[in-house]
């Protein structure tokens, strides 16, 4: 089963594809039947209409969520991410429809999702006592994984508190200094005697004139 990539996202976003959850109460054992219960119908269904689809069981293990989707898809990324999907290839592309299951708790793992592909839709029906094998030997692999997860020591997530910002100590004014006024160097002037040049008055001779 081939489809464009264009009318593959188009199909997503317009919401035209199968898909339904459904709320399982958590497992006693927690193992995969009852789960698989619940999925088998829905996906031969839509395997058999060579139609796209999305179906999940939710339950939960040791009080935190645990969902259990199979669904069909281009590139290994649930659907929601859809928007990535033009990243892997070019719109007018013809792309292999695969069936991926993929198991989302924080308790498996530490991205909370494990991913695996089932195989191609085309070929599905081809083989599908050995695919749901193996859709079995993988969620049973997962769910062991969830468990295990359950009865860690639970790390306490401690809040690192971002240090409190000091505040900035006011800025000081900078004063700027005034600067002594320079003194002014007089520089003492040498009195440089006028030398004045007396005059000689020569004194004119009265010459008494004789009677």
């Amino acid at each position: 089963m081939k489809i464009e990539v264009q009318a593959f996202i188009n199909q997503i976003q317009d919401q035209t594809y199968l898909t339904d959850e459904y709320e399982l109460p958590t497992p006693d054992p927690f193992v995969a039947d009852g789960i698989l219960a619940q999925l088998k119908p829905a996906i031969d269904k839509a395997i058999e209409k060579q139609a796209l689809a999305s179906f999940s069981v939710l339950t939960e293990c040791a009080g935190e969520p645990v969902k259990v989707t199979l669904e069909t898809g281009i590139v290994n990324l649930p659907l929601q991410y859809i928007k990535k999907v033009n990243q892997f290839f070019e719109l007018d592309d013809q792309a292999e429809v695969n069936l991926y299951l993929y198991v989302t708790s924080p308790l498996i793992n530490r991205s909370n999702m494990r991913i695996d592909l089932i195989g191609t839709v085309a070929s599905f029906e081809e083989a599908a006592a050995a695919n749901w094998t193996k859709i079995a030997d993988l969620l049973t692999k997962d769910l062991e994984a969830v468990v295990i997860g359950s009865q860690a020591p639970k790390e306490e997530l401690v809040e690192k508190k971002a240090p409190a910002k000091k505040k900035a100590a006011p800025k000081k004014k900078a004063t700027t200094k005034k600067k002594a006024p320079a003194k002014k160097t007089t520089a003492k002037k040498t009195a440089t005697k006028k030398t004045t040049t007396k005059k000689t008055t020569t004194k004119k001779k009265t010459t008494k004139k004789a009677d």
